[in-house]
C-alpha cells in the first residue's frame, strides 16, 4: 500500500449483549468471506478490548469503492444477519483518505 492513495473505513461498535464476545468475534470474522468479494477491497483488521468495544478497520483502494461496498452489503441478507451481533446504536463509521504512512 506504500505510495498509493487509499481509504480506511473505521467502524466502532459494541457487541449486542444477547451474544457472547466469542459469538461476536466469530460472526464478525465470518464477514471476511463477503467483504473480500467487493471491488476495491484491500485488507481488514478487527480488534476488541476488555470492555466489549470493537474497532473494524477496512482498507479500500478509494472512498467510492468503500462507500459502494457499504451500501451493497446492507442488501446482502447473510451480512445483515451477521450484523445482529452489533448493538446498532453504538456503531460509528468513518471513511478517511490516507495522506501519510510511516516508513523506515
Amino acid at each position: 500500500m506504500k505510495d498509493k492513495p487509499y481509504t480506511i473505513e473505521v467502524v466502532l461498535f459494541e457487541a449486542n449483549p444477547d451474544y457472547s464476545k466469542e459469538e461476536v468475534k466469530t460472526a464478525i470474522t465470518s464477514l471476511n468471506d463477503i467483504i473480500k468479494l467487493y471491488d476495491g477491497f484491500i485488507d481488514r483488521t478487527t480488534a476488541s478490548n476488555e470492555d466489549g468495544k470493537f474497532i473494524d478497520l477496512l482498507y479500500w483502494t478509494d472512498i467510492n469503492a468503500a462507500k459502494k461496498a457499504g451500501e451493497d452489503i446492507m442488501k446482502n441478507p447473510e451480512a445483515v444477519a451477521i450484523f445482529e451481533v452489533i448493538q446498532p446504536e453504538t456503531m460509528e463509521m468513518y471513511h478517511l483518505n490516507v495522506f501519510n504512512q510511516f516508513e523506515e
